[in-house]
């Protein structure tokens, strides 16, 4: 299966004070006008189920895993948006650019993240960093996507596995993303 990532910019303009996020659907979008293909005159079925939709105020982004099976192809897009500030035009401006991202995943590269999260995260629990260090466990899925466990002096469990997304880094509790690739794998 062909490997698809797109980008898009969007310029958003909003007040970050008491703005709670929307229910967001970029994954279904991309699904919709990239995945299925619109034949005039035709019609088309395409099963899409959404997983996992994360809103990370902290680290100014959001991530949304959605599953598909169109025609013979099944197949799990991530969509992820980080927030960055504009530099200010007048006085009170709070434009906020929006990067989106859309990475294609087939079965064998999720299987892949699966089969060898176990073996990061046994990895990172043997190591004994210094006061200061950090060390990475890497597991590249393709040249777009790799997922990492982290530990530093002061970290006693692992919880967090960050996923890289075109170099950019989002972060999750590794039982919402295990699950919810167990749960695609099933589906």
């Amino acid at each position: 299966m062909k490997k698809s990532i797109y980008t898009t910019f969007t310029i958003l303009s909003f007040s970050l004070i008491g703005c709670a996020p929307a229910s967001r659907y970029i994954t279904e979008k991309f699904i919709k006008t990239n995945i299925e293909n619109h034949i005039s005159g035709e019609t088309s079925t395409i099963r899409i189920y959404s997983l996992f939709k994360y809103y990370n105020i902290t680290e100014g982004n959001y991530i949304e895993f959605t599953g598909y099976k169109y025609k013979s192809t099944k197949g799990l897009v991530i969509g992820a948006d980080k927030y960055y500030a504009a530099r200010q035009k007048f006085p009170g401006d709070k434009t906020i650019f929006a990067d989106v991202t859309y990475i294609n995943l087939d079965t064998v590269e999720c299987q892949s993240i699966l089969d060898n999260y176990k073996i990061l995260t046994d990895r990172v629990e043997k190591e004994k960093p210094k006061v200061g260090e950090e060390i990475y466990h890497d597991y590249t899925v393709n040249k777009d996507l790799f997922i990492s466990f982290r530990k530093d002096y002061y970290t006693f469990g692992i919880m967090n596995i960050y996923i890289w997304i075109n170099g950019e880094k989002y972060t999750l509790l590794t039982d919402d993303l295990i699950g919810n690739l167990k749960k695609f794998m099933k589906y």
